[in-house]
């Protein structure tokens, strides 16, 4: 499960100077201004490190007393002015820690992992969690017909679904042609063809060392840099892949290639949700009817969940049309905005942060929400959704 780390401080300097250590130790964070606020993200959150900073309107302790009864998997460290330290007052309240905020950064950096182990511990012994809730949820983008999108929407899917602080994955099976990192404008010094022969085929099958971390917050597992290593990445990798991510992830993302082939076909079978990606013109339309058919024969139709995506004004062709075409009900509609998606690929900066503001930045947030409140269906359901130096001196020196 995904260790969260909220902080909170009414002063913003203090937030960013934590945000930006917590950067470093490559951890995500959630910066609060009102405890009204954390306490809200708090409710749907499990196993969180929450890091106080100086509050003037509000008495540090008795928010952290508040916070470690009403959210018992969770731990506090108080990061407060020396004058305001009373270590009586912390115990009593249930810090795990509490220092000067102008202590070493390695004091604080030890702290934090304290306080890991702390919610891991609660988190072991939580008798609400049962095994279902420990793996996370595969869904899968695809389509039969090349350039339909499929990159775009996997990319900005998995920023979007990122923002319900949810901890998110993409791997990449378009393994001979795949974007995936350039879409993010991600440097590939590691891929699945590299996972596969230095730690699948001879070492302990880890696969730590071949994510790459994006600045996005988004976990990226490349496709090989070279076409010719795609043939030697099969059905059995992505099979032991997929079922290991699971444990560590929330959300899974696979982008496919235009095209079944054994790879895609392991992932299609793995998958929670299949987004099937259709286009307003007659050959995607024929190649999505012949995927929907295919999928129906592997039993896998339960899972589809198809989207409209570039819609427009079309002569003759409507969403109910395609409806009609496909024999099955289209999900999400994605607008065209050609403009604002050729930026976002050249920049490689998703467009749901790039342009959040923009019709289809918004029709992507909004499908993400959709995802994140489907239950998966077939055999492998989950019996519960996932809820979702000086150290200020040094973080602030010009």
């Amino acid at each position: 499960m995904r260790m969260n780390y909220f902080i909170l401080s009414e002063k913003r300097m203090y937030s960013t100077a934590v945000k930006m250590m917590l950067v470093d130790l490559k951890k995500s964070s959630k910066i609060f201004d009102i405890v009204s606020d954390l306490k809200a993200d708090l409710a749907l959150a499990k196993g969180t490190v929450v890091i106080i900073g100086p509050n003037s309107s509000n008495n540090p302790y008795d928010i952290c007393q508040e916070i470690t009864r009403t959210f018992p998997l969770t731990a506090v460290l108080l990061l407060l002015n020396k004058d305001n330290i009373d270590y009586k007052k912390a115990m009593f309240a249930g810090a795990v820690d509490v220092l000067d905020i102008e202590s070493d950064e390695a004091e604080v950096i030890e702290s934090v992992t304290k306080a890991e182990k702390v919610v891991q511990l609660k988190l072991e012994g939580d008798s609400s969690r049962d095994d279902d809730e420990k793996e996370g949820k595969v869904i899968t983008v695809c389509s039969t017909k090349g350039g339909v999108g499929k990159t775009t929407i996997s990319v900005n899917t998995a920023v979007s679904l990122n923002k319900h602080n949810l901890k998110v994955a993409v791997i990449d099976l378009d393994l001979q042609f795949g974007d995936v990192a350039l879409l993010f404008d991600q440097q590939i010094n590691q891929s699945i063809y590299d996972w596969v022969k230095q730690s699948y085929e001879n070492g302990d099958k880890s696969i730590d060392r071949y994510v790459l971390h994006n600045k996005s917050g988004i976990d990226i597992i490349a496709a090989p840099t070279q076409p010719e290593f795609a043939e030697l990445v099969t059905g059995e990798h992505i099979a032991y892949l997929l079922e290991t991510m699971k444990k560590e992830y929330d959300i899974i993302i696979v982008d496919t290639p235009p095209a079944f082939v054994e790879t895609s076909l392991v992932a299609l079978e793995h998958s929670d949700i299949i987004i099937l990606v259709a286009t307003l013109d007659l050959p995607a339309l024929k190649n999505g009817k012949l995927a929907i058919e295919t999928l129906d024969l592997l039993g896998l139709k339960e899972k589809i969940k198809p989207i409209l995506n570039r819609d427009s004004d079309s002569e003759g062709m409507t969403k109910e049309v395609v409806e009609n075409v496909l024999g099955v009900k289209i999900e999400a509609t994605i607008p065209s905005d050609y403009r604002t998606v050729i930026s976002s690929i050249n920049k490689g900066e998703p467009f749901v942060t790039m342009a959040p503001r923009k019709p289809v930045a918004k029709a992507l947030m909004k499908l993400s929400e959709q995802l994140v409140n489907l239950k998966p269906v077939g055999t492998q359901a989950r019996k519960q959704e996932k809820k979702k130096r000086s150290f200020f001196l040094s973080k602030n020196k010009k």
